[in-house]
Order: structure tokens, then sequence, then C-alpha cells
């Protein structure tokens, strides 16, 4: 198996919490997430990469899926353009918490790799990224953000005990 793609993954998600990755409520009350990567203030327009659509499960857990779709390159050795999105169609933002970032990361990873390798080779990568475990590689990552996330998971729980 060609492991090059182990060393950009690791890379990716030990820079996780660098990544300027922000969550987003819009005015048609659906939420998503990207990679912000430029802000025009003549026009209130944000430069979003890779956007993704956030959708709760009702067991609380959630999915992402494609938002928007951008082609990979316009031409040879240019990057794709970034999708326009106006600032008045955002109910709320937040810099996304780095758990959060991660399934991102993980989610964009798994799309570009698909259809570079056959199906079981990259069965074999979805199966070695799924049990990918950051706590054992650095326990200090992340260390507020499991007990914030249970205080969440508490107040959804017992919303008339806050």
């Amino acid at each position: 198996m060609n492991v090059e793609w182990k060393a950009i993954f690791d890379a990716l998600m030990d820079g996780a919490e660098d990544i300027n990755i922000h969550s987003y409520r819009l005015s048609d009350g659906s939420y998503i997430m990207a990679e912000e990567m430029d802000y025009d203030p003549n026009f209130d327009i944000l430069f979003l990469d890779l956007p993704v659509s956030i959708k709760q499960k009702r067991d609380g857990s959630i999915a992402l899926e494609k938002w928007m779709f951008q082609s990979e390159f316009e031409e040879e050795n240019f990057p794709s353009q970034p999708i326009e999105l106006h600032c008045n169609k955002i109910i709320a933002k937040t810099e996304a918490p780095v758990s959060l970032k991660r399934d991102y990361i993980k989610y964009n990873f798994l799309d570009k790799l698909h259809g570079t390798f056959d199906e079981d080779e990259f069965q074999s990568i979805l199966d070695e990224i799924h049990s990918y475990d950051l706590d054992k590689k650095d326990p200090t990552i992340d260390s507020t953000i499991d007990s914030l996330m249970d205080l969440y998971q508490k107040r959804l729980r017992y919303p008339d005990k806050n």
C-alpha cells in the first residue's frame, strides 16, 4: 500500500487547530462548515474552500455532505476558485472546535482520495483512517474540547436543568 497518504494525513490532523475552519448557520436554516480563505469588505463576501453541509442525525451524531461542488482545477497548475458566500446570508458564525475540524479534514481528505485508488486499496485506507486515534498520539491535543462537548451534550439532554 502507498504510505505517502499517511504522512499527508498526519500533517493535516496535527495542524488542524491552525486551519481557519468555521461553521455557519445560514438564513435558510442550514449549517455549513468551510475553510475561510479571504474576505472582501467592499462586497461583504467570504471566500470559502471545500464547503460541507452539516446534518444532525436522530441519534445526535453528525454527517457531512458536499455543500457545493468546485472543479478540481480550472487550468493546469491553477487551483479551483473559492466559493463566494454573501455575508447577509449568515445568521451566526463560529470557529469550529478542533474535533469538528478533524472530521472536516477527514471528509475532504477521503473525498480527494476517492477514485485515485482501486476499490480494495481505498477500503483499506478508509478502515485505517476510521481507526485513527488522535488521543493515543498526543493526549494534550484538544483536552478542553472533550469536557466542553460533554457539558454541551448534558445541556442537550437536560435543557430545563441549566
